[in-house]
Formats: C-alpha cells, sequence, structure tokens
C-alpha cells in the first residue's frame, strides 16, 4: 500500500484566512469584494478547492499580498 502526500492544500488556505483577518474582512465581504459566494472563500481557507487563476489575482490584489506569498505550496 502507497501512501499519498499529504495535501498543501489547508497550508495555503491557512495564509488566505490570516491575510484576511490581517486585512480586517469577514469571508463574506472579502467574497463580494472578489465577486463570489461566501462559501467559495470557505472552501479555499479550508483547502476543499483551489481558485482559479483570476481568482487567486483578485484575493491577492483584495489582500495586499502577492499571489506566491498566499497560494505557493513550496513548490514541491
Amino acid at each position: 500500500m502507497s501512501r499519498q502526500k499529504p495535501s498543501r492544500a489547508p497550508e495555503r488556505g491557512h495564509k488566505v484566512a490570516q491575510a484576511r483577518k490581517r486585512a480586517g474582512l469577514t469571508q463574506p465581504q472579502l467574497a463580494e469584494k472578489v465577486g463570489v459566494g461566501r462559501a467559495t472563500i470557505a472552501r479555499i481557507e479550508a483547502g476543499g478547492t483551489s481558485p482559479s487563476v483570476a481568482l487567486a489575482l483578485a484575493i491577492s490584489r483584495e489582500l495586499g499580498d502577492s499571489v506566491e506569498a498566499l497560494f505557493d505550496g513550496g513548490g514541491r
């Protein structure tokens, strides 16, 4: 039985959640600013989904962090 590598998605989501809180935004506020539903932001923060490039760019713009800082999983 082979072992799967653990996903880095929760780590990326945690970075988004931290940046959102630093920016003083709630999930619904960030969602409105980037044009998605609150559930989408919640899934990204929980590591359940990865955003499209366009959404990642919009989130990084709103939060004042680079896409790499928010979504780079270490490049491995």
